[in-house]
């Protein structure tokens, strides 16, 4: 088991922790994180534990997240195991996450 982890890559607003800590309360199994009083920039996401990425909760949390980029136009990073899978960039995902969830890479 490893955490999938989706954060705010761009400055983060009140209007993305409020639609991810919504997302997360929507799909069991997935969390929340804001730190709103931590400085700048802010960190907000949304993280689940999952087996792999192409277990249901990974694919749902993906699914879901790159959702509220593509309606917020907000970029997205993507991290499962600690490591930087890479970004979606309004809804979509950019070269590297594409190849990641690919299993390629």
């Amino acid at each position: 088991m490893a955490y999938l982890v989706a954060f705010v890559a761009d400055p983060a607003r009140d209007e993305h922790a409020d639609a991810l800590r919504e997302l997360a309360r929507g799909l069991p199994g997935a969390g929340f994180f804001d730190d709103p009083d931590g400085g700048l920039p802010r960190t907000v996401g949304t993280y689940a534990r999952v087996e792999t990425l192409a277990d249901g909760l990974a694919r749902a949390l993906l699914r879901h997240v790159g959702e509220l980029s593509g309606r917020l136009r907000v970029r997205i990073e993507v991290q499962y195991e600690e490591r930087i899978l890479g970004h979606l960039v309004a809804g979509e995902p950019d070269d590297a996450l594409a190849t990641a969830l690919s299993g390629r890479g």
